[in-house]
């Protein structure tokens, strides 16, 4: 028998755990960046100028 006609096994793009954990990880990073930026929005907005998501803010 030779390497060319020997049964192959193959499989079809299914998920795995990893896949789902890697799904779970950037769900939690967007969410954190979201959060990250809604805080900072809120923490610069002070009247004298306005805030934005890059300002950074001063204590």
């Amino acid at each position: 028998m030779s390497q060319f006609n020997a049964p192959v096994r193959r499989t079809g793009g299914d998920l795995d755990v990893y896949t789902g954990l890697l799904c779970v990880a950037f769900l939690v990073l967007l969410a954190g960046v979201f959060l990250l930026a809604t805080r900072n929005l809120d923490h610069s907005s002070v009247p004298p100028e306005p805030g934005g998501v890059f300002k950074l803010v001063q204590k």
